[in-house]
């Protein structure tokens, strides 16, 4: 979900005149605001977000941040398709807040204005605003640690993604079956229904234990690789399926160790057990990875 920055926001009367609206109503209008705010921190900003967007009935997803920037989502699930707000926040104090509807969904240009600056308008700088989301994060629980075993993992994940893509992936089957149509999902179809798995798991922190698949160094960046064995147990025996199937019809879930795990990851090897805390990176339909792992204990 791209989202485009506003330069003229700052110059604009009030903060609904500087949300800019871009697209093809057709395909679903994009609403992009940003909000400049000397002293106000990525954490601040991102706390008193989840706040606001509690508030108002979304559900919360995880805050990921790294460096000098951080990021969130969060969803109206009461929706079908739900819209999903990403909120980015930067060391300057820029704060920028948006969605992109899905094709077919109707929301009238000044209401969506409206809703963007909800979530820019009351943000706080300084004392008052740290302890704004302070008590925000209390109650969402930002930032908590989920243990979990990777082959379990893999499956929650992978059923979550079947159920939301069961629809775009059934299109058009009929109609084949039936004239011979293909009228499949379209790729723009295809990334909004994987939008709120997105949503829901970026961002999360883990603590994965688990058997390693493979472990490599990459020889371009140096970084240190390393892959779950995901595969699944059948059968009243709990027969396990063979490794051979870990990277093809399993959910995948891959971990960069920091920087600082050297010595660590040196002992590592195919086969091992390891138990590494991280945060999830990137997500698409095959699997994730997970940056800064560790050893946990």
């Amino acid at each position: 979900m791209s989202l485009l920055t506003l330069s003229a926001a700052a110059h604009a009367a009030t903060c609904e005149d500087g949300v800019e609206v871009a697209g093809d109503p057709r395909n679903g209008l994009q609403f992009t605001g940003v909000m400049q705010m000397a002293g106000l921190s990525v954490s601040s900003a991102l706390g008193q977000l989840q706040g606001i967007a509690l508030g108002k009935g979304y559900e919360i997803g995880s805050e990921s941040i790294a460096g000098d920037s951080g990021e969130l989502f969060f969803t109206q699930t009461n929706l079908r398709p739900p819209i999903i707000m990403r909120a980015q926040a930067d060391s300057s104090g820029k704060v920028t807040v948006g969605t992109k509807l899905a094709r077919g969904q109707k929301v009238e240009v000044a209401a969506g204005r409206k809703e963007i600056c909800a979530f820019l308008t009351p943000l706080k700088t300084g004392k008052e605003g740290e302890a704004i989301a302070a008590a925000a994060r209390a109650k969402t629980g930002a930032g908590q640690v989920i243990d979990a075993e990777a082959p379990k993992l893999s499956a929650q994940i992978r059923d979550d993604i079947k159920d939301a893509m069961v629809g775009v992936k059934s299109k058009g089957v009929l109609g084949r079956m039936l004239v011979g149509s293909e009228n499949y999902a379209t790729a723009g179809e295809i990334k909004e229904a994987f939008a709120p798995i997105e949503a829901k798991y970026k961002g999360r922190n883990y603590r994965i234990d688990g058997q390693i698949y493979s472990v490599w160094r990459d020889q371009f960046s140096g970084e240190m690789k390393m892959t779950y064995l995901v595969t699944q147990t059948h059968g009243v025996l709990g027969i396990r399926e063979s490794k051979m199937y870990n990277n093809t019809i399993n959910f995948t879930i891959a971990c960069n160790l920091a920087p600082d795990q050297g010595k660590f990851f040196a002992t590592l090897s195919g086969g091992d057990w390891v138990k590494l805390a991280g945060t999830v990176d990137q997500i698409d339909s095959q699997g994730m990875v997970l940056r800064d792992c560790r050893q946990a204990n």
